[in-house]
């Protein structure tokens, strides 16, 4: 006999680093578990396959905005079928998880150009507000716990020099968390939101930062070192983490929180 699925989460980024891991953690028979990534994971669908869980995983890449926002509106139609379809076995959670970010442009500020810098703020703020903005509309009738976790990074919250695009957009994206509690505040039906830091992650993004010339990223030695000295935190475990935080009764408490600091 299946499952009852009784929630519904959405994970971007979900084909490598941070997002595949919150992915791997989020799959269960009971959650349908929808994955935004621009490419397949072969290894999510096995093990989805393997345990029974519910796995939609549809290919996009969020730095393209106008088919972002046919994302957007296809996962709210998806949303409310997913809600109405819950007579019999209600959706009991709505989960949203803003993972996709990219890290690029890097270099000083006399060095951007319009294309690149449009793509990180498209990724980084942009897409995470418009898919914010379709889950919320898709379930306020829902009368369901509804949550929803943005990945910061604690470089939205210290400047480094090389990285303005990133710790901008990622500012952003934490002043964003803070507007969508202020707009519900005092709602009985009020999401909870948080916009987390993960850490310094063994992940792509690493890899790429460490490719940085010193005179783009004067802070290049340091991240080199931490990778050679084996001090970069692992995806996996720092998912499994995140996804209790994100279960957790507190969620929610703190807009603006660190996964280090749980």
């Amino acid at each position: 006999m299946a499952i009852p699925v009784t929630e519904v989460a959405i994970v971007t980024g979900a084909s490598r680093g941070l997002g595949e891991a919150l992915a791997a953690q989020l799959l269960a028979p009971a959650r349908r578990l929808i994955c935004i990534a621009r490419s397949p994971n072969a290894a999510l669908a096995a093990q989805a396959q393997a345990s029974g869980a519910p796995l939609d995983y549809r290919l996009h890449d969020l730095a393209d905005a106008e088919a972002t926002a046919r994302l957007a509106q296809a996962l709210g139609e998806t949303l409310r079928e997913a809600a109405a379809a819950g007579t019999a076995s209600p959706i009991s959670r709505f989960v949203l998880v803003n993972n996709a970010g990219v890290i690029e442009p890097i270099g000083r500020i006399e060095s951007l150009a319009a294309a690149p810098l449009a793509r990180a703020l498209q990724v980084n703020l942009a897409a995470a507000m418009l898919l914010t903005a379709a889950f919320l509309s898709a379930t306020d009738a829902a009368g369901a716990d509804r949550r929803i976790l943005n990945i910061s990074s604690g470089a939205a919250r210290h400047p480094l020099a090389g990285w303005s695009a990133y710790c901008s957009s990622k500012a952003a994206l934490d002043m964003f968390t803070r507007c969508i509690a202020a707009e519900h505040a005092g709602r009985p039906d009020a999401p909870r939101v948080c916009s987390l830091a993960p850490g310094v992650l063994d992940t792509g993004m690493q890899a790429t930062i460490r490719t940085a010339a010193p005179a783009d990223f004067p802070q290049v030695e340091r991240f080199r070192k931490l990778a050679a000295e084996g001090a970069l935190a692992s995806p996996a475990q720092v998912a499994q983490r995140i996804v209790a935080y994100l279960e957790g009764d507190d969620f929610g408490a703190r807009e603006i929180d660190d996964i280090r600091d749980r």
